[in-house]
């Protein structure tokens, strides 16, 4: 029943989804030098803003982590360990205010002499969630957490929602390396050393689905954004780059936490990059997030 009711949660928030108002995913990073070789902190992003917004499980939003990782520069990984998604109940407080208890990933990563050098990439994806809204043969209005192929009964499909997120983020171990793809559907690569950006800097990025190049054409456009929460952030903006042959470029206009996010949507009907879900879903819904700092 628990697992159904989140799964409802995330199908409500899917039907209502754009890329303006979708929650996004994103990963946190701190690097420490205090006590040498250092130490970084990452943790899990989920909502609208910069660096925390909300918990991965509430009555706003709700996404379920399947994989969070920490990669080396040659594709090692080691399991971070998944952060708890129980929706605890809000305990009210004589101050008029409610505390929530929640778990974001927090992590401790200890770096050592002994690690390779190289670009290190810490990394999540989302468990994919179907959702399908469908009339049954009684001709009433069904919606079921589930693929189509899932459900029995169905005269016919209202709605069939696919969504997935992926959130990457980095630190350098020696000199920067250029990092290599973990194989997502929707991935953000930088091109672009991330370990030391400035304010007037120039940041390249790669955006692709299935390992071909995001493209806009005379069809549709596609966008990578960046926002910040020293830039735009708080009022509700973002800068936006056209994608031409996966390729995003930022002159990066200020100093702080920034992220790149893309939200890329697309029919299964008669797309043959997505023949292995015809039959399963109508509409597919990919995010992708990679998150740096830009230093003054």
């Amino acid at each position: 029943m628990r697992k159904i009711a989140f799964l409802l949660v995330l199908a409500a928030m899917l039907l209502w989804t754009s890329a303006a108002s979708a929650h996004m995913l994103w990963l946190n990073l701190t690097e420490s030098n205090s006590h040498p070789p250092g130490h970084v902190l990452a943790s899990i992003g989920f909502g609208h803003a910069l660096p925390l917004d909300d918990f991965l499980v509430g009555s706003h939003g709700a996404i379920k982590i399947d994989k969070y990782q920490l990669v080396s520069p040659d594709m090692e990984k080691q399991p971070l360990g998944l952060p708890e998604t129980t929706n605890y109940p809000s305990e009210e407080s004589p101050l008029k205010a409610s505390v929530t208890k929640g778990d974001l990933g927090l992590r401790k990563i200890t770096l050592s002499g002994e690690m390779k050098k190289g670009t290190y990439q810490v990394a999540a994806e989302s468990v994919p969630i179907f959702f399908t809204q469908y009339l049954d043969k009684d001709n009433k209005e069904r919606m079921a957490p589930k693929s189509i192929d899932q459900i029995k009964g169905i005269s016919k499909v209202l709605l069939s929602i696919k969504y997935q997120a992926y959130a990457k983020t980095f630190f350098s171990v020696g000199e920067w390396s250029e990092p290599k793809p973990m194989g997502y559907d929707l991935e953000i690569v930088p091109l672009t050393d991330l370990s030391d950006v400035h304010v007037g800097d120039l940041v390249d990025f790669m955006v692709t689905f299935r390992g071909k190049p995001v493209n806009s054409d005379g069809q549709k456009i596609h966008y990578l954004t960046a926002m910040s929460n020293t830039f735009g952030g708080p009022d509700g903006f973002h800068l936006g780059d056209m994608l031409i042959d996966g390729k995003a470029t930022y002159r990066m206009p200020a100093a702080g936490q920034w992220m790149v996010n893309i939200f890329y949507s697309q029919e299964v009907a008669n797309n043959p990059d997505l023949a292995d879900l015809k039959g399963r879903c109508g509409i597919v819904h990919t995010a992708a997030s990679v998150s740096f700092d830009v230093n003054p």
